[in-house]
């Protein structure tokens, strides 16, 4: 009787348990292939980053040097690598887009990093780092665009004052 009931406890405790552990190997197995894939792309560019953060399946990162951006969106099909020349912005923005829904809540629907560019030639570019399509929940987003924000404007204006002391 005792065996029997230790039996059936154990089994109900591993099939509670193991889901959960199963989607924690899963998305860490997931996140290292990502940041394994990445790292390859970076090393074909030979920057070397000072600053750098990793989030879901992208990748931002100043140069050691403080002259440029990297930014890396890594798909299974494609990836986009952006370099950035901090001596060719003029500015940098937040923005961020809300949606109001039929329950007359707003929600955040994106939110990211807007470049602008000193020249006409080369068209303003975002960056996005919170789109409502793609997650389903906004994970610290906000903090990580008000800290690039803060970086890539103190790197803009080091540039400005490298050309001003020139």
């Amino acid at each position: 009787m005792k065996t029997s009931v230790i039996i059936i406890s154990a089994i109900l405790t591993f099939s509670v348990f193991f889901p959960f552990l199963y989607f924690i190997y899963n998305g860490t197995k997931n996140t290292s292939s990502t940041k394994k894939h990445i790292n390859s792309l970076l090393k074909d560019n030979g920057i070397v980053y000072s600053l750098k953060d990793f989030w879901r399946k992208n990748f931002i990162g100043i140069s050691t040097d403080n002259r440029i951006l990297t930014f890396i969106r890594s798909d299974k099909n494609n990836s986009v690598i952006k370099n950035i020349n901090f001596s060719d912005l003029k500015q940098c923005n937040v923005v961020k887009h809300y949606s109001k829904d039929g329950d007359k809540v707003v929600r955040l629907k994106n939110a990211g990093l807007e470049f602008i560019f000193k020249t006409s030639i080369n068209p303003n570019y975002v960056i996005t780092f919170f789109n409502i399509d793609d997650d389903l929940s906004e994970d610290f987003e906000l903090q990580r665009i008000e800290k690039w924000h803060k970086q890539i404007l103190d790197a803009i204006a080091l540039h400005l004052n490298l050309k001003l002391a020139s």
